[in-house]
């Protein structure tokens, strides 16, 4: 037991000192004199980019989070027509990458867009074509409210149809009004769950490189690329990334605050939830908001995608299409399997060990995924800039960079799920084992894990998705001549041929919605 306890301490050692190096060289750079183009962009450009970063996240995690919120409190409360399709249905935006419903929904409501296109050609209506323009700010809003609206209704859902229960038969039992029950009762006892889905938001939005990118919004990560990329001023880069982490740190601790006083504010016995039913014109009125909601978020994107698909076929070249499919399977399955086994190392660490060390492995483990991915990109680049100074290595963009930079990025999503797994099962199946003669690693590999299946597929899958939507990593620590389907999306976008960016978008979409689908399974199983 004490060897396995010192592997599995040791290993987490020597990951959290890399990942603690790697912060530490870049955070040490910033006490550095600052360069001339750092003075320019602090006097003109700084203001814009916080103002709009703060107005950007602010306004899309509100709207995303009440309407998760509303969707979860509806389909938990009540019970209507096609409730059941709704609430599956209502999981999969999430596969959809906002870059790519940004780059869609431009195109629709533009000049040439098929909108306009339809009216003119078959109805023969000349609009105006102001009544189709908005702002970059507007639709990066638009964006992201309805493709990450999700994160709250996956939180929000799972934490009433544990705890409401009892509370709704009471306040029926009191003849509440359903306005009543939702905002004195339902809103105040799921504030934690719906924050937590905020803070994922939040940091989505924050993190986001391609809507911001593509719709000119002067954002952090806009920012960051433009003075690294395009000025190539890394000093000024690394200045507007720390700013961005103070942010991402605020928002975290804010968080860990509100959470606080809710940890310890349920105490009563899990009563079943009877769904109110609902009949009539409130249950049309409910079809009819889901029915528009889920056109919006995943039917009107996907059908543009098949429309764009069957235009744009001819124009693939598919060797090179098969060789961008080749790269984002083998980089995503490889950095996926990768993040579950050091995830695996370091939950059993914390499983075994209570020390500080364990608690430190435990929070740095969790900080990579905070982090933007142009920030951790920056950050990939620097380390193996300053590791080159003790080892002759080769600092150009290699795959190395780019697995190691992902890896450092995901592997606070796979632990988490792997460590929430642990905790379910606790140690008491692995010490009958052991009682029975079999030693800790012995049990671990044939008690344990076959226990842990769900949370280690749960990790590989969650990981995979965002692998292979990931932008700004990818994009920048790629090597020459490596393309994945998401950097080819963004050229395509990039080059004005989003026509052609089609295909590659909806296998993108494809692959995510079946592993989040076989993802949602497991979490209907475990809610029910």
């Amino acid at each position: 037991m004490k060897r396995w306890k010192s592997f599995f301490g040791i290993s987490s050692l020597i990951w959290i000192l890399l990942i603690l190096f790697v912060f530490t060289e870049a955070f040490l750079r910033l006490f550095a004199a600052p360069s001339e183009m750092w003075d320019h962009i602090a006097r003109y450009v700084l203001s814009d980019v916080i103002i709009n970063t703060i107005l950007l996240v602010s306004v899309s995690s509100f709207l995303a989070s009440f309407i998760g919120f509303l969707a979860a409190y509806i389909v938990t409360v009540y019970d209507f027509k096609g409730r059941k399709i709704f609430s599956l249905l209502l999981y999969l935006p999430l596969a959809i990458p906002p870059y790519i419903a940004s780059y869609i929904f431009s195109h629709m409501l533009g000049y040439t867009g098929i909108i306009q296109t339809f009216l003119r050609n078959q109805w023969n209506i000349s609009v105006n074509p102001n009544w189709f323009t908005y702002s970059a700010m507007q639709m990066g809003i638009f964006v992201f409210t309805i493709t990450l609206f999700p994160y709250v209704y996956i939180t929000a859902k799972g934490y009433m149809q544990k705890y409401l229960g009892n509370y709704l038969e009471t306040a029926r039992t009191l003849q509440r009004s359903h306005g009543n029950i939702l905002l004195t009762i339902a809103l105040p006892l799921a504030t934690p769950a719906i924050f937590a889905g905020f803070t994922l938001i939040a940091l989505e939005v924050l993190s986001d490189f391609g809507v911001v990118m593509y719709l000119g919004i002067p954002a952090f990560s806009s920012a960051i690329y433009r003075s690294w990329i395009s000025l190539g001023d890394f000093d000024s880069a690394l200045r507007l990334s720390a700013i961005l982490m103070i942010f991402v740190v605020a928002l975290l601790l804010y968080q860990h605050r509100m959470r606080k006083p809710h940890s310890i504010s349920i105490h009563t016995r899990i009563r079943p939830l009877k769904r109110i039913r609902l009949t009539g014109i409130s249950e049309g009125f409910i079809v009819m908001f889901f029915v528009i909601l889920l056109m919006i978020s995943l039917l009107i994107p996907v059908s543009q995608l098949l429309l764009w698909a069957n235009v744009s076929y001819a124009n693939i070249r598919w060797n090179q299409f098969g060789e961008m499919l080749f790269n984002t399977l083998t980089l995503s399955t490889g950095v996926s399997i990768v993040i579950v086994l050091i995830a695996l190392l370091i939950a059993n660490y914390t499983r075994l060990s209570k020390s500080w060390l364990a608690v430190l492995s435990s929070k740095i483990t969790l900080l990579g995924y905070s982090i933007p991915g142009s920030v951790v990109a920056m950050l990939v680049i620097f380390f193996f800039v300053t590791l080159k100074q003790v080892i002759p290595i080769n600092t150009h963009t290699t795959l190395t960079m780019l697995i190691f930079g992902l890896i450092l990025r995901y592997l606070g999503l796979g632990y988490q799920n792997i460590e929430s797994g642990m905790r379910k099962i606790g140690l008491k199946f692995n010490e009958a084992s052991r009682l029975l003669g079999k030693n800790y690693g012995q049990s671990l590999i044939h008690v344990d894990l076959p226990l842990l299946i769900p949370s280690l597929f749960a990790a590989f899958a969650l990981v995979f998705i965002d692998v292979i939507k990931e932008l700004p990593l990818t994009l920048n620590l790629r090597p020459f001549n490596y393309h994945t389907l998401a950097t080819q999306v963004y050229q395509y976008a990039s080059d004005e041929r989003v026509v052609e960016s089609a295909i590659p978008s909806l296998i993108i979409i494809a692959i995510s919605a079946l592993l989040l689908w076989q993802v949602i399974r497991w979490i209907i199983k475990e809610d029910n």
